[in-house]
């Protein structure tokens, strides 16, 4: 259970990683144009969305291996994840995006 709660979030966050990288070449170098209505715009936000709810069933896995007393060093990675996604999205809808 932990491993698949670990190997879950890792897939989010490299997934997060490269789609945040590119949202934000497209954003330098175009402004708000080169991301409305686009496939990095759409990118992003299909991976904002996806990466959320994967987060989330790896938050779950995770409490389950802890309530199952299993022990890893990296079960604080799927722990984390979701709480910190949803504090991202909070705040850029509350800030960034009007």
């Amino acid at each position: 259970m932990a491993r698949w709660a670990v190997g879950l979030a890792a897939v989010v966050a490299v997934v997060l990683v490269v789609s945040s990288t590119i949202f934000a070449v497209a954003y330098a170098v175009g402004g708000d144009a080169a991301i409305s209505d686009t496939w990095a715009g759409l990118l992003g936000a299909f991976a904002m969305l996806g990466g959320l709810l994967a987060s989330l069933a790896a938050l779950v896995l995770a409490i389950i291996a802890k309530v199952k007393h299993e022990r890893w060093a990296l079960l604080w990675l799927p722990l984390s994840l979701f709480p910190a996604l949803l504090a991202v999205v909070v705040l850029a809808e509350t800030f960034w995006m009007e």
